[in-house]
């Protein structure tokens, strides 16, 4: 026989009241509850490895308990006050809340920034998984995922957090807008913030100077390939792509040098390598080579890095100084840029460029020279 419920939880897309939820009671070598309807428990069964089939057992005490039919997992039933509902109403508001913020904050730096310690954060919902990544006394970067659970009004990790001396167990929150949520209560962490950011939390060591190579015994030199979208943020690519239609290239990518040349010519350039179509050239009557855009550049702090192009270009450039002008003012902003590691591509490391104007303006970069030197 079928009947039909009602279903709230506090898991993810489904924190409102789900309505006509199917459910019937089968079995063959003992009563089992099963959910028909795509539910909650088909999703937590899909994702996080729960059941939505259910053997029914009977307790001594006279009440009946559910048992996943694939594990030993025991859930006894009992008729839901208005505690419990308010409870998970209250569970499924934190859900919503985390969810929001999650989904519409829109920096390129996800900062834990608490009265004792700062951290940046990694949030996956739908895991219900948040890894914190931390300086430690050294100066070292610390790395740890914790699995959370929702409880009222914030979240409870599976095991402590201790950075440093501290140690943290439950965050609880306050209020939110766009790119911040109120933490109001951390351990002995403190209060703070969880805030998506232009800039990091704390400073990548030595980023700058490894860009920058000022007196270095080689020139710092990084490019992108072809495949655009893998080396601009997508807000990048809409403007690399208008200086791409302006310049008229069938292939178009980016080349950076710090450091280049020899003394006293030691200039920095951003330089366009070009391939015009088949029977095309550029003002210079070839068919491709490079576009260099000179600028100086400015040591903020260890990751930031302020780049001002100086107006300087080659003949084949200076029909398209305006455009390239265009480009560069979102990715050299005047409040400079975040040179951020980004791993490696074989042997090479990776940075990226990222506007501390508004981080939706990055690009990544392969860095050919300095070889074998690597920043994490």
């Amino acid at each position: 026989a079928q009947a039909i419920s009602g279903v709230i939880t506090d898991y993810n897309g489904f924190t409102t009241e789900q309505a006509n939820v199917r459910y019937r009671l089968g079995g063959v070598n003992a009563p089992e509850l099963i959910f028909e309807t795509y539910s909650a428990w088909h999703a937590i069964a899909e994702n996080m490895g729960g059941a939505f089939e259910f053997v029914i057992t009977f307790n001594a005490d006279g009440s009946a308990s559910l048992k996943t039919i694939n594990g030993t997992a025991k859930h006894t039933l009992k008729k839901a006050t208005a505690a419990d509902k308010a409870d998970i109403i209250g569970k499924a508001d934190v859900v919503n809340l985390i969810e929001n913020f999650n989904k519409n904050a829109s920096g390129y730096f996800k900062n834990l920034v608490l009265a004792n310690i700062s951290a940046f954060f990694e949030l996956n919902p739908s895991a219900r998984t948040i890894k914190l990544t931390w300086l430690d006394a050294n100066s070292n970067t610390v790395s740890e995922q914790f699995v959370y659970s929702n409880v009222a009004n914030g979240i409870a990790l599976d095991k402590p957090w201790r950075p440093l001396n501290l140690q943290v167990e439950t965050i609880k929150f306050g209020g939110s807008s766009t790119n911040e949520l109120i933490i109001t209560e951390a351990g002995t962490a403190g209060a703070g913030k969880i805030a998506v950011d232009h800039v990091p939390a704390f400073p990548y060591k030595n980023s700058a100077d490894y860009f920058i190579q000022q007196g270095g015994a080689v020139r710092f030199y990084a490019y992108t390939l072809a495949t655009a979208a893998d080396y601009y943020s997508p807000a990048l690519l809409v403007e690399y792509q208008k200086l791409k239609t302006v310049v008229g290239a069938e292939t178009f990518n980016t080349q950076i040098y710090n450091n280049n040349g020899t003394a006293p010519n030691i200039t920095s350039s951003i330089q366009f390598r070009y391939i015009m179509p088949a029977g095309q050239t550029t003002h210079d009557g070839t068919a491709n080579g490079w576009m260099p855009f000179y600028y100086t550049m400015q040591k903020l702090d260890a990751n930031a890095v302020k780049i001002t192009p100086n107006g300087v270009t080659t003949p084949v450039g200076v029909p398209f100084l305006s455009a390239a002008n265009d480009f560069m003012s979102y990715i050299f902003p005047p409040e400079g840029v975040t040179i951020v590691p980004f791993g490696r591509a074989g042997a090479l490391q990776r940075v990226r460029i990222v506007s501390r104007k508004d981080s939706k303006y990055y690009m990544t970069i392969t860095v050919s020279t300095p070889a074998s030197v690597y920043i994490e």
